[in-house]
Protein backbone atom coordinates (compact mmCIF):
# COMPACT_ATOMS: atom_id res chain seq x y z
CA UNK A 1 0.00 0.00 0.00
CA UNK A 2 2.90 2.35 0.80
CA UNK A 3 4.43 1.76 -2.66
CA UNK A 4 1.11 2.51 -4.41
CA UNK A 5 0.86 5.82 -2.52
CA UNK A 6 4.47 6.69 -3.47
CA UNK A 7 3.87 5.83 -7.13
CA UNK A 8 0.74 8.03 -7.18
CA UNK A 9 2.77 10.87 -5.66
CA UNK A 10 5.50 10.42 -8.27
CA UNK A 11 2.86 10.43 -11.03
CA UNK A 12 1.34 13.69 -9.72
CA UNK A 13 4.82 15.25 -9.60
CA UNK A 14 5.63 14.09 -13.12
CA UNK A 15 2.25 15.35 -14.40
CA UNK A 16 3.09 18.82 -13.18
CA UNK A 17 1.10 21.66 -11.74
CA UNK A 18 -2.17 22.84 -13.24
CA UNK A 19 -0.79 26.32 -13.85
CA UNK A 20 1.46 27.07 -16.82
CA UNK A 21 5.10 27.75 -16.05
CA UNK A 22 5.95 30.43 -18.63
CA UNK A 23 9.68 30.61 -17.98
CA UNK A 24 10.24 27.35 -19.84
CA UNK A 25 8.40 28.54 -22.96
CA UNK A 26 8.73 25.31 -25.01
CA UNK A 27 10.16 23.24 -22.15
CA UNK A 28 8.43 20.90 -19.78
CA UNK A 29 9.56 22.16 -16.38
CA UNK A 30 9.52 19.89 -13.33
CA UNK A 31 6.40 19.97 -11.15
CA UNK A 32 8.72 21.21 -8.38
CA UNK A 33 9.17 24.34 -10.48
CA UNK A 34 10.16 26.49 -7.52
CA UNK A 35 13.38 24.45 -7.50
CA UNK A 36 14.08 25.35 -11.13
CA UNK A 37 15.70 28.75 -11.58
CA UNK A 38 15.79 30.12 -15.12
CA UNK A 39 17.66 33.30 -16.04
CA UNK A 40 16.69 36.11 -18.38
CA UNK A 41 16.62 35.62 -22.15
CA UNK A 42 16.15 31.83 -21.95
CA UNK A 43 15.01 30.18 -25.18
CA UNK A 44 14.00 26.54 -25.49
CA UNK A 45 12.93 24.29 -28.34
CA UNK A 46 9.97 21.89 -28.20
CA UNK A 47 10.33 18.67 -26.24
CA UNK A 48 13.03 19.94 -23.89
CA UNK A 49 12.77 18.98 -20.23
CA UNK A 50 14.19 20.58 -17.07
CA UNK A 51 14.07 18.43 -13.94
CA UNK A 52 14.49 19.11 -10.22
CA UNK A 53 13.56 15.63 -9.01
CA UNK A 54 14.39 12.02 -9.85
CA UNK A 55 12.12 9.13 -8.90
CA UNK A 56 14.68 6.38 -9.60
CA UNK A 57 15.40 6.13 -5.88
CA UNK A 58 11.76 5.53 -4.85
CA UNK A 59 11.69 1.74 -5.30
CA UNK A 60 14.93 1.37 -3.35
CA UNK A 61 14.49 3.92 -0.57
CA UNK A 62 10.90 5.13 -0.69
CA UNK A 63 12.30 8.64 -1.21
CA UNK A 64 12.71 11.07 -4.13
CA UNK A 65 16.04 12.61 -5.05
CA UNK A 66 15.46 16.39 -5.17
CA UNK A 67 18.01 19.06 -6.17
CA UNK A 68 17.74 22.67 -7.34
CA UNK A 69 18.45 23.14 -11.05
CA UNK A 70 19.82 26.48 -12.25
CA UNK A 71 19.80 27.77 -15.83
CA UNK A 72 21.80 30.96 -16.46
CA UNK A 73 21.01 34.00 -18.58
CA UNK A 74 20.72 33.82 -22.38
CA UNK A 75 20.79 30.02 -22.51
CA UNK A 76 19.43 28.05 -25.46
CA UNK A 77 18.02 24.57 -24.81
CA UNK A 78 17.65 22.44 -27.96
CA UNK A 79 14.78 20.18 -28.98
CA UNK A 80 14.32 17.10 -26.79
CA UNK A 81 17.27 18.00 -24.58
CA UNK A 82 17.04 16.97 -20.92
CA UNK A 83 18.63 18.77 -17.98
CA UNK A 84 18.82 16.49 -14.94
CA UNK A 85 18.23 17.59 -11.33
CA UNK A 86 20.95 19.60 -9.62
CA UNK A 87 22.62 20.81 -12.82
CA UNK A 88 23.92 24.35 -13.20
CA UNK A 89 24.05 25.76 -16.75
CA UNK A 90 26.22 28.87 -17.10
CA UNK A 91 25.26 32.06 -18.90
CA UNK A 92 25.31 32.13 -22.72
CA UNK A 93 25.48 28.32 -23.05
CA UNK A 94 23.94 26.33 -25.90
CA UNK A 95 22.57 22.86 -25.19
CA UNK A 96 22.28 20.82 -28.40
CA UNK A 97 19.17 18.95 -29.51
CA UNK A 98 18.77 15.59 -27.78
CA UNK A 99 21.50 16.27 -25.23
CA UNK A 100 21.21 14.69 -21.80
CA UNK A 101 22.94 17.06 -19.40
CA UNK A 102 24.38 15.08 -16.49
CA UNK A 103 27.11 17.54 -15.42
CA UNK A 104 27.30 21.29 -14.93
CA UNK A 105 27.79 23.32 -18.14
CA UNK A 106 30.34 26.16 -18.01
CA UNK A 107 29.31 29.61 -19.26
CA UNK A 108 29.76 30.24 -22.97
CA UNK A 109 30.00 26.59 -24.01
CA UNK A 110 28.16 24.44 -26.54
CA UNK A 111 27.36 20.93 -25.29
CA UNK A 112 25.74 17.97 -26.99
CA UNK A 113 25.32 14.22 -26.85
CA UNK A 114 24.31 11.63 -24.28
CA UNK A 115 25.79 12.24 -21.85
CA UNK A 116 26.36 15.83 -22.95
CA UNK A 117 29.98 16.86 -23.50
CA UNK A 118 31.54 20.22 -24.32
CA UNK A 119 31.84 20.48 -28.12
CA UNK A 120 33.15 24.01 -28.55
CA UNK A 121 32.80 27.53 -27.23
CA UNK A 122 29.81 29.62 -28.28
CA UNK A 123 32.20 32.12 -29.93
CA UNK A 124 33.83 29.37 -32.03
CA UNK A 125 30.42 27.98 -32.99
CA UNK A 126 29.16 31.42 -34.10
CA UNK A 127 32.35 31.99 -36.12
CA UNK A 128 31.80 28.67 -37.95
CA UNK A 129 28.16 29.60 -38.66
CA UNK A 130 29.23 32.98 -40.11
CA UNK A 131 31.92 31.34 -42.27
CA UNK A 132 29.36 28.85 -43.63
CA UNK A 133 26.85 31.65 -44.35
CA UNK A 134 24.03 30.01 -42.40
CA UNK A 135 22.97 32.95 -40.21
CA UNK A 136 19.78 34.74 -41.33
CA UNK A 137 18.28 38.04 -40.19
CA UNK A 138 15.06 37.84 -38.16
CA UNK A 139 12.16 40.23 -38.61
CA UNK A 140 12.13 43.05 -36.08
CA UNK A 141 8.86 41.87 -34.52
CA UNK A 142 10.08 38.34 -33.81
CA UNK A 143 13.52 39.48 -32.71
CA UNK A 144 11.96 41.76 -30.08
CA UNK A 145 9.95 38.87 -28.64
CA UNK A 146 12.70 36.23 -28.73
CA UNK A 147 13.74 35.30 -25.22
CA UNK A 148 10.97 37.35 -23.59
CA UNK A 149 8.45 34.49 -23.16
CA UNK A 150 6.00 36.43 -25.38
CA UNK A 151 4.93 34.33 -28.34
CA UNK A 152 4.92 35.65 -31.89
CA UNK A 153 1.52 36.06 -33.50
CA UNK A 154 0.65 33.81 -36.45
CA UNK A 155 1.20 36.78 -38.78
CA UNK A 156 4.61 37.56 -37.24
CA UNK A 157 5.58 33.92 -37.68
CA UNK A 158 4.42 33.94 -41.31
CA UNK A 159 6.38 37.16 -41.93
CA UNK A 160 9.51 35.61 -40.41
CA UNK A 161 9.21 32.47 -42.56
CA UNK A 162 8.73 34.58 -45.73
CA UNK A 163 11.75 36.68 -44.80
CA UNK A 164 13.94 33.61 -44.24
CA UNK A 165 12.95 32.11 -47.62
CA UNK A 166 13.63 35.42 -49.36
CA UNK A 167 17.11 35.63 -47.82
CA UNK A 168 17.75 31.95 -48.60
CA UNK A 169 16.73 32.36 -52.25
CA UNK A 170 19.02 35.41 -52.58
CA UNK A 171 21.97 33.35 -51.32
CA UNK A 172 21.01 30.23 -53.25
CA UNK A 173 19.56 31.30 -56.63
CA UNK A 174 19.42 27.69 -57.84
CA UNK A 175 16.86 26.98 -55.08
CA UNK A 176 14.14 29.37 -56.35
Amino acid sequence: MKIVHLLKTVFRLAKGPEKTYRKGMNSTVDALNELVEIGEGFISAPGSIILAHDASTVIHTGKLRVEKTIIGNKVFLGANAVILPGIKVGDHAIIGAGAVVTKDVPAGMVVGGNPAKVLTTVDEYLKKCKERGVLYEMTEATLKKHGTMERATPQETADLIASIYKQYDQRNPQHG
